[in-house]
């Protein structure tokens, strides 16, 4: 199968980078993004992945050769990094949607599309962040998309090549503290990013039918990792 990945430079998409080159599901890895991924720990990586650089206002532009069967969203900022909440919306939402539509735009029946959204997303919602992440999930399920698995995470914990300093000390509060998280509480949780990339892969090679729309919950990424691995073998 082909796959095609943005936000591969991420936390989470990094780890899921990892996964789909070292996988013998995948012959192809497409990435897109601004930024060259680093391959250097992988022996065949230059080899499987064809990087394709582009802005992402300039997502509406491109056109992809190669049929995609999975397509893989794990784009995310901060309205500090974006520099407004308008630019932070350009990523989070728009850019997202572009991609989404790209892919849409082959016509591949059995497309899978994967996003990374957040736990709390509601376009209802009083707080910014998880209203444009509601938002966006709102209008991928308009787009009619033949399989749309949505992932809500919690606090992703990882180290990150760009400071966040307010998540830094969530991750440092809250990492330690993650065995007080249950019942209820289960779902606020914070997560390893290895363990969305993990829950992503495996939900990516499930058997899903078309048209077929699913949330994967914090919780259930959190259960996902701790199930026995897909046989790649």
């Amino acid at each position: 199968m082909i796959a095609a990945i943005m936000g591969a430079t991420g936390l989470v998409g990094n780890a899921l980078l990892s996964q789909l080159i070292e996988s013998e599901h995948y012959s192809k890895v497409i990435v897109i993004g601004r930024s060259t991924p680093a391959l250097v720990e992988h022996q065949f990586g230059a080899e499987k992945v064809q990087f394709i650089a582009c802005q992402l206002d300039e997502l509406h532009e491109l056109t992809l050769t190669d049929k995609i069967d999975h397509a893989f969203c794990c784009l995310g900022t901060t309205i500090k990094q974006a520099g407004s909440e308008e630019a932070f919306i350009q990523v989070d939402k728009l850019s997202v949607l572009a991609f989404a539509k790209l892919c849409q735009g082959q016509e591949n029946p059995a497309l899978k599309f994967l996003v990374v959204t957040a736990h709390g997303a509601s376009a209802k919602s009083s707080v910014f962040y998880n209203r444009v992440k509601g938002e966006l999930e709102q209008s991928l399920m308009t787009l009619a998309l033949p399989v749309l698995n949505i992932f809500q995470p919690s606090l992703l914990l990882g180290k990150r090549e760009d400071s966040r300093f307010l998540e830094g000390i969530g991750q440092v509060l809250l990492g330690g503290l993650s065995w007080l998280f249950v019942g209820s509480l289960r779902q606020y949780q914070p997560i390893k990013a290895e363990t969305v990339a993990e829950a992503m892969y495996q939900v990516a090679l499930a058997p899903q039918a078309a048209p077929t729309t699913r949330t994967i919950s914090n919780v259930m990424m959190h259960e996902c990792h701790h199930e026995k691995q897909p046989n790649d073998a």
